[in-house]
């Protein structure tokens, strides 16, 4: 009984390993680098909503619809008449 008590707990242990972040804690200069990261992904978000509000989007990038798991519909090609 004990030997499956001891199991159980090591398993458990083993399935919670590392998915929590890093086992670390990061250096001054990869605080620095995060967050210098994030405020760049944040301008460039707040960029794209204020393009979008606009109307003006890149041709480069496609349109994406703002709640995740809804997809556009697909545009039919046109056919030329001959």
């Amino acid at each position: 009984m004990r030997r499956l008590v001891v199991a159980m707990l090591v398993s458990v242990w083993l399935l919670g390993c590392g998915l929590k972040g890093p086992l670390y804690l990061p250096t001054p200069e990869q605080e620095r680098e995060m967050a210098e990261r994030k405020k760049r992904l944040e301008e460039r978000e707040q960029r794209e909503k204020q393009q979008q509000q606009q109307g003006q989007m890149s041709p480069q990038q496609p349109q994406q619809s703002e709640q995740p798991g809804q997809s556009q519909p697909a545009q039919q090609p046109q056919q030329s008449q001959q």
